[in-house]
């Protein structure tokens, strides 16, 4: 039996008013399904974007369950069949069927054509940094959250790698990880990505940031590490990418904006939110003695950030008064 999506996909721009998004559907229902059908839910909502584009064959597959049963899980959240499930799932994940955002580009051309003036601008871009990072937190998958947080935590050495606007949040997410005890480098080389990941051993992590998951060096650099038996991760707003093929576990920043445009625009905020939510569970993960570095490097920031002012004054004027004075003795 062939099955017809429905005219209005529920969770979608064109669903009825109200409509919870699909994602959401699963998550409420998945306290009352049992069986085969909460094994369709507990795949679903371990990795929706590898569920997202897969056939029904595939999802069964996956879940450990027969076609039928997927099929009955699909009618349980509300849908006509699967084939609406997987374009409403597809169109939450915001990647094949809609974009809610205007790209910033489009925003600053409405504001030089009169339609919004410098404050509307900035707060149409900040609401758009928001809602990818309420996005982000929305959808992120907490089994591979924990484990980037513990292998973060217990690698021997941890390499970052990443080019063009995601290398200031390798930068900074290596001072993060180096502030608790992490042995940490990063690089944004291409030539001193091979290099560095060529002294990686098995146990350590090399770990990618790209936003469109398509950053040929980094993604080289990563497959490299795989060769090398290296565990590999990622962070990206798009995990069905090269990047995505080639990491083992990956975080994904999410927002239906961040495909639009070569800057990725929504995706570069939440991503640092992200890493520095990341770093913080990981000085958890590591316990008192973190905690400890954190506080003994504090304290020396502090010192050296502590300008001795009267202390320089009282050097300056006595320099200057043995100056005046010696030349009064020449004269």
């Amino acid at each position: 039996m062939t099955e017809t999506p429905s005219d209005s996909m529920p969770g979608g721009a064109s669903g009825p008013a109200g409509a919870p998004a699909c994602l959401d559907r699963v998550r409420a229902a998945r306290p009352n399904l049992t069986g085969a059908r909460a094994q369709v839910a507990d795949a679903v909502l371990e990795d929706p974007w590898k569920i997202r584009g897969a056939s029904i064959q595939v999802l069964a597959q996956t879940a450990g369950v027969s076609e039928n049963a997927v099929s009955r899980f699909t009618h349980a959240l509300g849908y006509t069949g699967y084939r609406e499930f997987a374009q409403a799932l597809s169109l939450d994940l915001g990647k094949t069927l809609g974009l809610y955002h205007s790209h910033p580009v489009d925003l600053v051309l409405e504001a030089r054509s009169g339609l919004g003036g410098p404050l509307d601008l900035v707060q149409r871009v900040m609401s758009l940094e928001v809602e990818c990072m309420q996005d982000t937190l929305t959808n992120l998958s907490e089994p591979a959250l924990r484990h980037i947080v513990t292998r973060l935590g217990a690698a021997p050495s941890v390499l970052l790698l990443g080019t063009g606007t995601a290398a200031p949040l390798c930068q900074m997410f290596s001072y993060r990880l180096a502030s608790i005890g992490i042995a940490v480098t990063w690089t944004a080389d291409p030539m001193m990505m091979l290099a560095h990941v060529s002294r990686l051993k098995p146990g350590d992590l090399a770990l990618g940031i790209s936003y469109s998951g398509k950053s040929r060096d980094t993604v080289q650099a990563l497959g490299y590490a795989k060769q090398r038996d290296i565990e590999t991760a990622g962070l990206t707003a798009n995990p069905q990418s090269p990047m995505g093929d080639v990491v083992d576990t990956s975080l994904t920043i999410f927002s239906s904006a961040v495909s639009r445009g070569t800057a990725q625009f929504s995706a570069r905020v939440a991503g640092l939110a992200l890493l520095e939510a990341v770093a913080t569970a990981v000085s958890e993960e590591k316990g008192g003695a973190a905690l400890s570095m954190l506080q003994e490097l504090g304290a020396t920031q502090a010192q050296l950030n502590d300008l001795p002012t009267d202390d320089h004054d009282d050097a300056h004027d006595d320099a200057h008064d043995k100056a005046h004075d010696d030349g009064r003795g020449d004269s």
